[in-house]
């Protein structure tokens, strides 16, 4: 099983250290003691975001339901935040509700930390929803980072300035010029060029201006070292580096994106060619600060080989994070043949932050790009293949679910979902098939809320001849049921069904038929259950389709017959289930048909293979992170174990398994037929230990977390 505590929170390693700032971590350590809401602002480029990491990093243990960050600078719709800081937390979406008012109740008995990093563009939409929260949730610390505060009473501010800019000690400026200075220099390898000379004095610690003494130049200096390894400093050379740090007002990311294009031009270089752009800017005045980070960054435009700037245009593109595969499919061309390469370039001059899995450009590396790309006039040409990659994506995430790459999937499509946000916007001409086509992300993957959100607005924008609209509907429907609108859901499915017979689409007829089974069993119209079965698989051999709806099919019949009593034929249905899933790898079903299976193999006395079939079921859907799955595998587990008369057990998974329905914001399952088995296991559990130790034990179970519940569980 893999032992990931992805409840616990989903803070970033650092991917190079935090040079300074620990006054500022300090503070902010200090309010977040203090205070619910701290906004920690400053212009772009000073480094908000990493002191509120680390600040949350030390928090950890404080707040034992997780530090979370939730990213937005790429987000654009701030009716979606709500979801967005769900999706992040792991809450699952089932239920009609507003999305906030889940999420505020979720959060309610939580102690956690929240960060919302880059909340400028989005602030009325940050306002409100921390708004609610802090009234709900006395137990949440939030940090937001801002250009400017949210505006709320209870809000702690914590500016933060760019570093002092360092002196230069006399004997530095006075020191001789390092080797290869000049023409002879000029014409070196700048991978090899140093900032030392051989034989130079050592530094005296204390001096000041020194990298001990001075943060950012203590910042130029580490990631000079990334971009050159072994790099060595001399006075000279120093010196230099102190102009360009002064020159840049101690800005962080202009220091870094400097520090960048030593592998450009060396040191003294350097430093002569970035006070000529600022001067062909300015001429001999100080630059505002505010326009310091977007001066340093057309500087560090202009040392880029054309290939870089074109590519650093295009990808101005994604909103988020995208991988080698996306910037090559989108961005590339005959003009762009080394894609790869270019991106590991863009990314050692600190224009791109790499992330696991890809890159990001930072938020104003990206605005700037964005203005050449509209220079290129490319935008348009750029949106249409954005769009269509993020179509293909979705397709093959669609055909690929029924495989055995799953887990794959689901974390590619959690990592894509920014830029597929993006192009789910009506105005995209792929709206409609996209919205349709991501049922997997929505229903499968638990974000039945934002699937809703794009699937109404798709098919309000839909006209009645796109190709695209049966599926749509249909999608639409089947998370509607699973949201318990069932009227709705029948509505949409029975529309489905007509467009897509007069197209003869029977691939999305047994789709949309499927739905239609599935309001029948949640109805409690067991007896249309296994007819529209049937038909929904006529429907796919005719369409010749593979997909993962006919073992969901299968699963649906099985249900029905098993609510029916009928276990010999549920588990002779589940048989067939396991059957088409393990000749394709296919896990996701076959879970669900295990848990099926675990209550009729159980209906039939079959005690061992009952509980063989729910840890199956309970293995993968920890692996895919299904919440509900996994609270309901654990109960099932506990319902066996009151039928083996081991009390103990019973009274430790039931504790694990309310833990599980808490943690994950899950107010239980099904109709209450299917709670009653819970109820009976554990009044045996009480007769079996007493009312004393079956809640001492319980609460043993309780205080367990979800990785070691979830491993006792599997045991």
């Amino acid at each position: 099983m893999e032992q990931t505590q992805w409840w616990r929170g989903n803070l970033p390693a650092e991917t190079n250290g935090l040079i300074g700032r620990e006054s500022e971590v300090r503070r902010l350590l200090k309010l977040l003691a203090d205070t619910p809401l701290t906004t920690v602002t400053g212009a772009g480029g000073v480094g908000k975001s990493r002191i509120a990491v680390r600040a949350a990093r030390e928090r950890q243990e404080h707040h034992p339901d997780g530090t979370w960050l939730v990213e937005l600078s790429g987000e654009r719709n701030g009716d979606l935040l709500a979801h967005t800081v769900a999706a992040v937390l792991g809450l699952p979406e089932r239920s009609a509700r507003s999305q906030t008012g889940m999420l505020v109740e979720f959060l309610a008995g939580r102690r956690l930390l929240l960060i919302l990093d880059a909340c400028e563009h989005l602030l009325p939409a940050c306002r409100d929803l921390v708004a609610e929260i802090l009234a709900a949730a006395p137990g949440v610390r939030i940090i937001a980072t801002s250009h400017r505060p949210l505006g709320l009473p209870r809000e702690a501010l914590l500016p933060v300035e760019p570093f002092e800019a360092p002196a230069v000690p006399a004997r530095w400026a006075e020191g001789t010029a390092p080797e290869g200075s000049g023409a002879e220099g000029a014409s070196r390898s700048a991978g090899t060029e140093r900032l030392e000379q051989e034989g130079d004095p050592p530094e005296r610690p204390g001096d000041p201006g020194e990298p001990e003494e001075n943060d950012a130049l203590r910042l130029f200096l580490d990631r000079a070292r990334d971009v050159v390894p072994g790099l060595e400093t001399t006075p000279a050379g120093r010196a230099a580096a102190a102009r360009i740090c002064r020159r840049l007002d101690g800005v962080p990311l202009a220091v870094e994106l400097a520090a960048g294009c030593l592998g450009s031009l060396p040191v003294e270089r350097l430093a002569d060619h970035l006070d000529d752009h600022f001067e062909v800017l300015h001429g001999r005045a100080p630059v505002p600060r505010p326009r310091i980070v977007r001066a340093a960054i057309g500087w560090s435009h202009e040392l880029c080989a054309p290939e870089e700037r074109l590519l650093w245009a295009r990808l101005s593109v994604f909103a988020g994070s995208f991988d080698a595969a996306a910037a090559e499919w989108v961005c590339g061309d005959e003009h762009l043949d080394d894609v790869p390469g270019l991106l590991a370039s863009l990314a050692e001059r600190f224009l791109l932050v790499r992330v696991p899995g890809g890159y990001r450009q930072p938020a104003t590396v990206r605005e700037y790009g964005r203005e050449r790309l509209a220079l290129l006039g490319e935008e348009a040409r750029l949106a249409r293949r954005h769009h269509y990659h993020y179509l293909d994506l979705a397709r093959r995430a669609e055909a690929d679910w029924y495989g055995p790459e799953q887990e794959e999937w689901a974390a590619r499509l959690a990592f894509s979902m920014t830029d597929l946000r993006l192009s789910l916007d009506p105005a995209s001409p792929t709206s409609v098939e996209l919205a349709g086509t991501l049922w997997i992300l929505w229903f499968c993957l638990g974000r039945l809320n934002e699937g809703r959100y794009h699937m109404t607005r798709a098919i309000e924008a839909a006209p009645v001849t796109d190709p695209g609209l049966p599926r749509l509907l249909w999608a639409d429907g089947c998370v509607a049921i699973a949201r318990g609108e069932l009227e709705l859901g029948r509505r949409r499915a029975e529309a489905a069904l007509s467009a897509a017979l007069d197209w003869g689409d029977y691939a999305a007829a047994g789709h949309a038929q499927l739905r239609l089974a599935s309001s029948s069993l949640c109805s409690g119209a067991l007896e249309d259950v296994e007819p529209r079965v049937e038909l929904v698989r006529e429907y796919f051999r005719r369409a010749d389709a593979a997909t993962v709806s006919e073992p969901l099919a299968l699963v649906t019949a099985a249900m029905a017959v098993t609510w029916r009593g009928e276990f010999d034929r549920a588990v002779s249905v589940l048989k067939e289930v396991q059957r088409l899933c393990d000749a394709r790898g296919e896990r996701w079903a076959r879970a669900c048909g295990d848990y099926v299976l675990s209550i009729a193999q159980l209906g039939l006395g079959r005690v061992a293979e009952a509980a063989e079939a729910a840890r199956q079921s309970l293995d993968v859907k920890w692996r895919l992170r299904d919440a509900t799955g996994v609270a309901l595998a654990v109960d099932q587990l506990a319902v066996i174990a009151a039928v083996e008369g081991d009390g103990r057990r019973t009274a430790r998974l039931q504790g694990a398994g309310v833990r599980l329905w808490a943690t994950f914001g899950l107010k239980g399952f099904g109709s209450e037929g299917m709670s009653e088995p819970r109820t009976v296991a554990e009044r045996t559990a009480r007769q079996l230990l007493g009312d004393e130790t079956y809640d001492a034990v319980f609460a043993e179970g309780y205080e367990a977390d979800p990785d070691a519940a979830v491993a006792y569980a599997l045991h």
